[in-house]
């Protein structure tokens, strides 16, 4: 029985540690590939700050943040990879588009995971924030989060009653006429709202607006217009008159920040927020 015993004992040392080590790592597979996580970790690291949102709702602090004075280790563009090695993060959060580049040498200094923002849609932040999530070894918080999301989408779809109606977002700042494409985070939270945006493009179009001459805005002709500037440029324009959204009194004014610069799921509810404030008021006037 000895030998039987011994044999026994020296596969159980052996097999304890392929079982415990799921609980001490967590494969995180992102834009780039798979990364091997620590469980919990401690110090984060991030490099586009669209993601900042997300860990705050999470309850995490950033170690390090571009583009923030305070915690700097240089620009979203230029992240200063000495600075961030100098910080000893345990995980990286790296943006898929801006960091593609140097992604390998990032992996060198910790696990990083590289997600889409800088040019992400609603779906995209979506997914970026439960897969933050499941790298830091938190659960449920951002499921409930879309949870209350839907309903709210669901309400407001509802009372703005709008299903169908075209829409469109529309930036006349410095002398021209620019509008967001249906690939545009914003966009695609306002088809969700029961809106269709009036311009279709290509899918993986890299810029998310579009130039736009008075003449080609007329042909479109959407039934609501959400301006993030430039109205006195507009009002110039004969044409603008002309407009089913203006003669209806459909034409909204919104902050650029709230509307265009967070693509989280906090940004989302921002825009929600302003989107019902705005519109139910005025559909209460008429």
């Amino acid at each position: 029985m000895k030998p039987i015993f011994s044999m026994l004992l020296i596969l159980s040392v052996l097999f304890i540690p392929a079982c415990s080590e799921p609980e001490h790592e967590t494969a995180i597979r992102h834009d780039l590939g798979t990364a091997h996580v620590a469980a919990h970790p401690q110090r984060v690291a991030v490099l586009n700050p669209g993601f900042i949102d997300t860990l705050h709702d999470l309850g995490i602090k950033p170690a390090a943040a571009a583009d923030d004075p305070s915690k700097s280790v240089g620009t979203r563009s230029h992240p200063d990879l000495k600075k961030i090695a100098s910080l000893k993060p345990d995980l990286i959060i790296a943006d898929s588009s801006l960091h593609r580049g140097i992604y390998n040498k990032l992996t060198k200094i910790a696990p990083t995971i590289a997600l889409k923002n800088e040019d992400a849609d609603y779906q995209d932040a979506v997914d970026a924030a439960l897969t933050i999530e499941k790298a830091v070894g938190k659960k449920d918080i951002i499921e409930k989060q879309l949870s209350a999301q839907e309903e709210n989408l669901n309400e407001i779809k509802r009372k703005l009653d709008a299903e169908g109606g075209s829409i469109l977002l529309i930036d006349a700042a410095n002398g021209g006429i620019s509008v967001k494409n249906d690939q545009f985070f914003t966009s695609r939270l306002l088809a969700l709202t029961g809106f269709t945006y009036a311009i279709q493009t290509a899918s993986g179009k890299k810029n998310d607006h579009i130039k736009m001459t008075p003449g080609q805005l007329l042909r479109i002709d959407p039934d609501y217009i959400v301006l993030l500037g430039g109205e006195k440029e507009l009002e110039k324009h004969l044409l603008w008159k002309q407009l089913t959204a203006v003669k209806n009194g459909r034409v909204y004014r919104a902050d650029r920040a709230v509307w265009t610069e967070r693509r989280s799921i906090d940004g989302a509810d921002a825009i929600l927020h302003d989107l019902q404030k705005k519109m139910l008021a005025k559909k209460a006037r008429h």
